[in-house]
């Protein structure tokens, strides 16, 4: 009966392109499953202090609203990523933030060098069926193939078949190819494709992190719903299962079919509803997969996972969360370190109840150490409640960012959210931005942040609301 940080993508038309409509914090998740966000006026104070405003989206029309993903960035220097809404269906868009290149650089269309600013373009617009909709997903490059050396990978929440889940669609998977001069199977253009649509029932349902690949063009991911387990109740109070673990296998003709890895079965025997995507990347296979549910296990308050990619794929609960001292409610992935130790977020749970930054001491994984409570400053000037996984820099130090928290009353009072830095194993946490909110500023970042490739000690990263335009919300970057 804690209370939970919890988003409401129904399976309604909220669902399929309407903006968010309140902030909730729920007592019981599953009278309260995904029930809507961010919805309140952004009376946030114009100063801000140390990040730089790259793109104020505009909303539904020419241009994306509502980013929930981390980007992603190419060789040249520009970020890629997903908003939820927005585009010329208000369905949502794929867009890319052309990095400023001197003239006369190579650069891939549509970006053009001799910029002096950061320009924006929506590569995709999503039309609802049946190519997909709401993408809240973070994006990847992948495709070791003739032809496909230059193409993104992500998963859409809704939309793919009509057919699915009451006539609003269960999502998809697709590929967004880059034009074939620059290494795509897109000829002129970015083309997109979708690689699979999901159905509800045993194959999952509503992915909302996005998909890894290994180096046979393997591909794998969660989805939040479906798999025809557990009982996990969405906002209308239907069963509509508690996630799955899935891989999609490459066949020949670039066609791909989904394998089930896991059905999560929920409390207490079992977690349900993964937010989070999938670690980790290996040279070819991937023989084991780490990951996060929200929900679910002995306190039915989420756990840390794996599956081996292998057999029948035997799932092994590395940690279940308490929702006390240790943490509870984990939204994001998991990353290691060089010494295969594991780290991750929640969202509630610790100390003071506003999340912590966690980590599972190195094989077998099974000790857990929390190396910071947030809130632990009056005001939660510190942050409050990560909702993504971290950054782990050459030096060891952590980065990442809290929806929550921040300036003291901003964003209505709960704070508008900030980038932090930590260093482990026990601190200090150092806040490298507390967000304003609009206009000058972002608010609520969901998705992390990413390293400059091409200018090191830069951070960039979008929030889904703030900013100079209507609230839809910004790209940034945090020296």
């Amino acid at each position: 009966n804690r209370q939970h940080l919890i988003y409401e993508f129904s399976q309604s038309g909220d669902a399929c392109g309407r903006r968010a409509k309140r902030l909730a914090r729920c007592l019981a998740f599953s009278q309260c499953m995904m029930a809507a966000v961010i919805a309140f006026s952004l009376l946030a104070p114009s100063a801000r202090a140390f990040d730089t405003v790259l793109h104020n989206f505009a909303g539904a029309g020419g241009d994306g609203a509502y980013s929930y993903s981390s980007l992603v960035s190419d060789r040249f220097g520009n970020l890629y990523g997903t908003t939820s809404q927005g585009g010329t269906h208000n369905l949502g868009t794929v867009f890319v933030l052309c990095a400023p290149l001197p003239a006369g650089a190579a650069d891939i269309a549509p970006c053009v060098a001799g910029s002096a600013i950061w320009v924006n373009f929506v590569l995709y617009n999503f039309t609802g069926f049946p190519d997909g909709a709401n993408p809240y997903s973070t994006l990847i490059f992948g495709g070791n193939y003739a032809g496909r050396a230059f193409t993104l990978y992500g998963t859409t929440y809704n939309g793919g078949n009509p057919n699915s889940c009451q006539g609003q669609g269960c999502g998809t998977v697709f590929e967004l190819c880059a034009p074939a001069a620059f290494g795509g199977c897109g000829g002129a253009g970015w083309v997109q494709h979708v690689l699979y649509s999901f159905m509800g029932g045993k194959d999952g349902s509503n992915p909302f992190a996005g998909v890894i690949a290994d180096k046979a063009n393997n591909l794998y991911g969660t989805t939040v719903y479906g798999g025809a387990l557990g009982t996990c109740l969405n906002s209308s109070g239907a069963n509509v299962f508690c996630g799955t673990v899935f891989k999609l296998k490459k066949g020949a003709g670039w066609v791909f079919t989904e394998q089930i890895m896991h059905r999560f079965s929920g409390a207490p025997g079992d977690g349900a509803n993964p937010f989070g995507a999938l670690c980790c990347n290996s040279i070819f296979a991937i023989p084991t997969l780490y990951g996060t549910t929200v929900i679910g296990g002995t306190s039915n308050a989420g756990i840390v996972f794996k599956v081996k990619n292998a057999g029948v794929f035997p799932e092994t609960i590395l940690h279940s969360f308490t929702g006390g001292p240790d943490g509870g409610n984990p939204y994001g992935n998991v990353i290691f370190d060089a010494g295969n130790n594991l780290y991750s977020t929640t969202a509630y749970g610790g100390a003071n109840g506003a999340g912590t930054v966690f980590r599972l001491n190195a094989p077998p994984l099974t000790v857990e150490a929390v190396l910071y409570n947030f809130c632990s400053v009056a005001g939660c000037a510190d942050g409050a409640n990560p909702t993504d996984g971290l950054l782990l820099d050459a030096a060891g130090d952590l980065f990442g960012t809290t929806i929550y928290g921040g300036i003291p009353g901003s964003c209505g009072g709960p704070g508008c959210g900030t980038v932090f830095k930590l260093l482990p194993p026990a601190g200090p946490e150092f806040v490298l931005h507390s967000f304003a909110g609009g206009p000058g500023d972002g608010s609520f970042p969901w998705g992390g942040v990413i390293p400059d490739a091409t200018f090191p000690g830069e951070l960039y990263g979008t929030t889904v609301t703030g900013g100079a335009i209507g609230g839809f919300g910004i790209g940034y970057s945090v020296p």
